[in-house]
């Protein structure tokens, strides 16, 4: 048996104020966006959820409280599915809400995804814990492992915390973050050396970014608190991250789902125009439609 824990709790970042998609998301938590008919956090949960993950802490702000609504049951709406024979309108809903234990924990401060992340340390009880950001939907093929799952088994054969990471095209990485990889593991999984966040063009010390999944051991906590803060009071996440992997406890791995930043607005609209058309009572009709708008472009 693997002498390492096995991951059973997960956090989602999601209390930052959606500024890029104002004035909607003064009435809409970001997270509760559709992805076609389904909210970006359902499919969060659906993740972790199928990963074997049970127990989850959402961190909000207080502005988000309507997500708490959408994670209860609606006797009044599920009694007139019911009678209308529509309640498995509900069903994967329902699943997330009946067989997962949801936390939440108040981001008073708006001191970055380090403050975020520090706030859930006596929720996540001196356990590593995996973490998902907010904005950040990742998309396997049906059946497969999710990327969470994915990551969730590179830790339980290192034991170190694990850095999700994608290969991106040169000219963009300036963006996010460029890790200095080390040597291969096993397959998709590398020593880390550090991670470089927003490298000006040109400097980057490889074309594998690091983002949207991770599985965090408790050595991030007092890393976090040595973090240096920006003007406005925010504490990098991947500051701490740096450490860790400067110290040899961090790894990362090349995790295969389509990445989409839902916190980007084309981003988010080909998230959706994707999914869409893996649905196959509208698939062919958007399709046609998106052939007339490419002959009058």
């Amino acid at each position: 048996m693997n002498k390492f824990d096995k991951i059973d709790q997960a956090v989602i970042l999601m209390a930052g104020l959606g500024t890029r998609f104002l004035p909607a998301t003064k009435a809409v938590a970001k997270e509760l966006f559709p992805i076609e008919n389904k909210p970006a956090l359902l499919c969060h949960l659906q993740e972790l959820y199928k990963s074997g993950i049970k127990r989850v802490c959402l961190v909000i702000s207080k502005e988000k409280d309507s997500v708490k609504d959408f994670l209860k049951h609606n006797k009044r709406l599920e009694e007139s599915l019911k009678n209308t024979g529509k309640l498995d309108l509900l069903k994967e809903l329902n699943e997330i809400i009946d067989n997962m234990q949801i936390d939440f924990v108040y981001q008073g401060k708006m001191n970055g995804s380090g403050g975020a992340i520090y706030s859930t340390k006596k929720w996540t009880k001196n356990k590593p814990f995996a973490l998902i950001l907010g904005d950040d939907l990742c998309k396997v093929e049906k059946n497969k492992t999710p990327a969470i799952g994915q990551l969730m088994k590179a830790y339980e054969k290192t034991g170190k915390s694990v850095i999700g990471a994608k290969p991106f095209p040169n000219d963009v990485i300036y963006k996010y973050s460029s890790i200095v990889k080390g040597k291969k593991l096993f397959d998709k999984c590398f020593e880390m050396q550090n991670i470089i966040e927003k490298p000006a063009k040109g400097t980057e010390p490889s074309n594998l970014v690091g983002l949207a999944r991770y599985v965090l051991t408790p050595d991030i906590y007092p890393e976090l608190l040595k973090c240096p803060k920006f003007a406005n009071g925010e504490v990098r996440f991947t500051d701490a991250v740096s450490v860790l992997a400067q110290q040899g406890k961090a790894v990362c791995f090349e995790f295969d789902a389509k990445y989409y930043d839902c916190g980007n607005k084309l981003e988010y609209v080909k998230c959706i125009v994707e999914h869409a058309l893996e649905d196959k009572t509208i698939s062919s009709d958007l399709l046609e439609y998106l052939k007339t708008l490419n002959k009058k472009a």
